[in-house]
């Protein structure tokens, strides 16, 4: 296991830090700037603000694949809360790509598609900026499931 960590029956997927180091240094950097360049601006505090809140979110978020429950348990951001979901209910995985101008890649996301009381729902287990880590990441979850 490359991505998850595991702890008797139940697997975390580690830190991914492809999508968040990125972001969380360009605000970080504009932070800085702020202050040496336009110190009298509210540019500094807004975007000091930006950067605490993305470092926070990335410290909370989380994927657990509980196989003595038989549960997916996960949160994405800061502002979410812990969501569940059964193995039973699983219908399948999607790997979203978001790309600019038709070939540039932005955004990578792994979902996982279940059904509950009948309505299609979405659940988001991973986000990156290139598939093949998104990819990786899928390959073993499918190895844990069918253990």
């Amino acid at each position: 296991m490359k991505n998850f960590t595991k702890e008797g029956n139940v697997y975390t997927l580690n830190k991914q830090y492809g999508l968040f180091v990125p972001l969380i240094g360009f605000f970080l950097l504009l932070t800085i700037l702020g202050f040496v360049k336009i110190p009298e601006s509210t540019f500094k505090w807004w975007m000091l603000g930006i950067t605490t809140l993305l470092t926070l979110s990335f410290y909370v978020g989380f994927l657990t694949i509980d196989m003595d429950q038989e549960e997916f348990r996960t949160r994405v951001s800061l502002f979410s809360g812990v969501k569940v979901m059964p193995l039973s209910d699983l219908e399948g995985f999607t790997i979203h790509k978001l790309k600019q101008m038709g070939f540039i890649t932005t955004n990578v996301t792994l979902l996982a598609n279940y059904s509950k009381n009948g309505k299609d729902k979405e659940l988001k287990l991973a986000q990156h900026f290139y598939t093949k880590p998104i990819q990786s990441i899928l390959n073993e979850i499918h190895e844990i499931i069918e253990r």
